[in-house]
């Protein structure tokens, strides 16, 4: 995973330290993440984990600024019934995040990419639709990238299945109650789960698992990882030296 000492954080800079890198590199990576539930084997912060990570990864490799991450988005109505999710409304969301571009677009701040991994369809309808002036904004969700050059097999839409617990096994595995695990996947599997957007809504009343936990390990973890960190960052700004 990236290198921690490497990433260049926005919150870590003073304003004049931050005019300064505005006015040599006017790009900026905000991972927009959520507290939502993944299963009893996850954490309410897998997404955070997760966007946070990527980005990083992506902040090394093209030397790009990170924002702090928005711990809050939005959530479907089933998953607001697991204690601890909280969400909030897709217009505010917006909202939030409007207000916030719209600072940084007024500090020199010209292209934006806004990263998340939850692809619930108003979480992210709340992302691509944020305007600020001049600046171009892109939005990310890490859960459409197919993941089946490194898996070995097709990726199919999943919430704490084989892909969220390996990247957790990989980059958080203390967060991971392995314990867990089989039991998580015996209540929902591959093909159970309503689709809104790209994101599965888990069946009311079940361990709010879809997929395979069970085949999750931390070498696929760093594989899909890496995958991701190359993927997307060099989609977006470019082969490194490129």
């Amino acid at each position: 995973m990236a290198d921690r000492t490497r990433v260049h954080r926005l919150a870590d800079l003073t304003w004049t330290d931050a005019a300064d890198w505005f006015r040599r590199d006017p790009r900026l990576l905000m991972p927009v993440a959520s507290l939502v539930q993944h299963g009893p084997h996850l954490p309410l912060n897998t997404d955070q984990l997760v966007t946070s990570a990527v980005a990083e990864g992506i902040a090394v490799r093209h030397e790009v600024l990170v924002a702090p991450a928005l711990p809050f988005g939005a959530a479907s109505d089933v998953d607001r019934t697991y204690a601890g999710t909280a969400s909030l409304a897709h217009k505010t969301l917006h909202r939030v995040l409007n207000d916030l571009v719209g600072d940084w677009a007024a500090h020199g701040v010209r292209d934006l990419v806004l990263l998340t991994s939850n692809g619930f369809a108003p979480h992210y309808r709340a992302l691509v639709s944020v305007m600020a002036g001049d600046m171009r904004i892109r939005a990310v969700d890490t859960n459409v990238v197919d993941t089946s050059p490194v898996l070995g097999r097709p990726s199919v839409p999943e919430r704490a299945g084989e892909v969220e617990t390996s990247l957790l096994l990989y980059l958080a595995p203390s967060a991971v109650r392995t314990e867990r695990i089989e039991a998580a996947g015996a209540s929902a599997g591959p093909g159970d789960g309503r689709i809104d957007g790209t994101e599965p809504v888990p069946l009311p009343g079940s361990s709010g698992v879809i997929g395979r936990p069970a085949a999750a390990t931390a070498e696929k973890g760093k594989r899909v990882y890496e995958y991701l960190v190359r993927y997307i960052g060099d989609r977006l700004f470019g082969e490194p030296g490129g």
